[in-house]
């Protein structure tokens, strides 16, 4: 009876499974970005990784796995390098819980005439911050209640000509995502607070703060359990507004590769792909 419940939730949000894209068409994009990979040794730096609220995302498991060869079966990270460069003229991309960087310098490496922005509660890996060349800084209070015990930030950097944002904040402080109002992202990827609640919030900042463009994708990573339902529930929303097209939950995996077992990735577009 549970489970019939369960799909008929399920039903009232159709969507695909499949990886909407041939194998041929992701060739380049996984090329590309194992030389990226391959051009950093490692992506630990214990100094920083002691001072972090959560370990920037990297259980121990992954640590041990996380300057292994990823092998070349399409990752999320391949996908949205093929979305951004077959889709968009010019990208303005988000990433909401960079972790490491890894996720985020391979799309630094990939896009050209591209806007990066990437919010944290974590300051910045070193180990990405030196392949940046850094610009101003502007710092304000963290709310009393969250467990960012530093200031919010947010600085500038610049990578080959293009300009990087790095917000250090609470995902949960509404001043924080208020820093990057101004700004229309097209190209959106969520990996931070794994809560349903928390995925709720993020969508709300990004229609308070009107940072969606006019024709944009949104991926989320690791949507299992009630995570799925809140995915729906966006999507139930917030389609009159704006006119959600093509939806997909696939199987892919992750920014360590066959190092670990496919993830769980919600997408939607507000355009057939």
């Amino acid at each position: 009876m549970l489970q019939s419940l369960k799909n008929l939730f399920q039903k009232e949000v159709p969507y695909k499974s499949a990886i909407p894209f041939s194998a041929d068409a992701l060739v380049e994009p996984i090329r590309l970005n194992r030389k990226t990979l391959a051009s950093v040794d490692n992506w630990i730096d214990e100094e920083a990784f002691a001072r972090s609220y959560f370990k920037y995302g990297v259980p121990d498991f992954l640590k041990a796995v996380i300057n292994k060869p990823i092998g070349d079966t399409a990752t999320y990270t391949d996908l949205m390098v093929h979305l951004a460069k077959h889709y968009f003229k010019q990208v303005n991309y988000l990433e909401i819980g960079v972790s490491v960087g890894k996720n985020f310098f391979q799309l630094l490496n990939a896009l050209d005439n591209t806007r990066f922005s990437a919010f944290d509660i974590e300051e910045i890996n070193p180990v990405l911050a030196k392949k940046l060349s850094p610009g101003a800084r502007t710092e304000w209070d963290t709310p009393a209640t969250s467990i960012k015990k530093n200031r919010s930030s947010l600085s500038a950097f610049d990578f080959g000509g293009s300009p990087v944002n790095y917000l250090s904040g609470d995902v949960w402080d509404a001043n924080s995502w208020s820093k990057l109002e101004g700004n229309k992202f097209n190209l959106v990827f969520s990996d931070a607070l794994h809560t349903p609640q928390a995925i709720l919030f993020e969508f709300e900042m990004l229609v308070k703060y009107q940072l969606l463009d006019d024709r944009f994708v949104i991926v989320w990573d690791d949507l299992v359990g009630k995570m799925k339902n809140s995915f729906f529930k966006i999507i139930r929303k917030y389609d009159s507004i704006y006119q959600i097209k093509d939806i997909y939950l696939l199987e892919i995996n992750g920014w360590v590769g066959e190092n670990e077992g496919p993830h769980s990735v919600g997408i939607i577009s507000n355009f057939a792909f």
